[in-house]
């Protein structure tokens, strides 16, 4: 008996010390944007409850699949247990467009965590006395195209706008602007009376509401937000559950082992509660949300369901 409990008090020590070096979270974005941000204010937190360094790294290109390539494709288990990949929400679902090519499904990914959560919000100018609500919205759109500034191709706003021009006949016939600059692009856009309305992310826009620059038209949420409680939901308004946000998660490589997870999680949960670091997030707007398990799956799988009826790929072959 006392051999056994020597026996498994030394391998609980042996599996107890991990990580053993520097722990790599890849971006898959370029430096400067919303991902890379974030996790490089993140890094120091996870590195405190790991007891080893974590380094901020980025491979860019593919809208994210150079880098989500690799970690399903080539990351492993074992060579790779160092590594963490950002996935982000729903810029993945990119691979459901057939014209990608791609094999790979939310299983392909071994997700570890959610971390963070911006719903989607769409805006007209505040002076702009067209829009009072979003009826008014879609009043004018029976009448003339409504023009919409979103991001890039296969973003959350564009998923968004996609499915709004599904479910909402008036909106059918709704010109798109991109925007190769960011949230500030759209917002010249908009200013600059180029787009009648802006789709973008809660976090990003407050301030904007609260300069009175733009004024707040509907949520792209299942329910009221905690900023903005007063903004109806898309399916408030239209009886449609239009429903998009920017997420972003943590994955690591496949096979990775049980006991290593676990490490994984509890580091990434507690560096999430560290007090310090929910101060400035909340300094930056970003809602941080952690999820894991079912709960995190349940919110994987509703963001593709909404990405496969939204199917923007299929209006830019029109």
């Amino acid at each position: 008996m006392a051999g056994l409990g020597l026996f498994g008090s030394t391998g609980a020590q042996a599996q107890g010390k991990f990580p053993t070096g520097p722990v790599i979270i890849q971006v898959p974005f370029a430096p400067g944007g919303g991902a890379d941000r974030t996790f490089r204010l993140f890094a120091p937190y996870l590195s405190k409850e790991l007891g080893v360094p974590v380094k901020v790294t980025n491979v860019a290109g593919g809208g994210g699949w150079v880098s989500w390539s690799q970690v399903v494709n080539e990351w492993d288990g074992e060579k790779d247990d160092h590594k963490l990949a950002v996935v982000n929400i729903p810029h993945i679902f990119s691979m459901l467009n057939p014209e990608m090519k791609r094999k790979e499904t939310l299983e392909s990914f071994n997700f570890l965590a959610w971390h963070s959560y911006d719903p989607g919000l769409w805006l007209v100018r505040w002076d702009d006395d067209r829009f009072r609500t979003f009826e008014d919205v879609i009043n004018y759109a029976k009448k003339s195209p409504l023009v919409i500034s979103v991001g890039s191709h296969g973003g959350d706003d564009h998923v968004g706008v996609a499915y709004a021009m599904k479910a909402v006949p008036a909106l059918k016939n709704s010109k798109l602007l991109f925007s190769d600059t960011g949230d500030n692009g759209k917002i010249q856009q908009l200013l600059s009376k180029s787009s009648d309305m802006v789709a973008g992310n809660v976090g990003y826009y407050i301030n904007s509401v609260m300069e009175r620059k733009l004024r707040p038209i509907v949520l792209l949420h299942n329910e009221p937000w905690i900023m903005l409680p007063s903004v109806p939901t898309f399916e408030e308004i239209t009886g449609q559950p239009d429903i998009t946000y920017a997420g972003r998660t943590l994955a690591t490589a496949n096979g990775l082992a049980e006991w290593k997870r676990q490490i994984y999680l509890k580091a990434i949960k507690a560096a999430m509660s560290n007090p310090e670091y929910v101060q400035k997030e909340q300094a930056n707007r970003n809602f941080l949300m952690f999820r894991t398990g079912d709960e995190m799956w349940k919110l994987l799988r509703a963001g593709q369901a909404v990405a496969e009826r939204a199917a923007y790929w299929e209006e830019e072959k029109k």
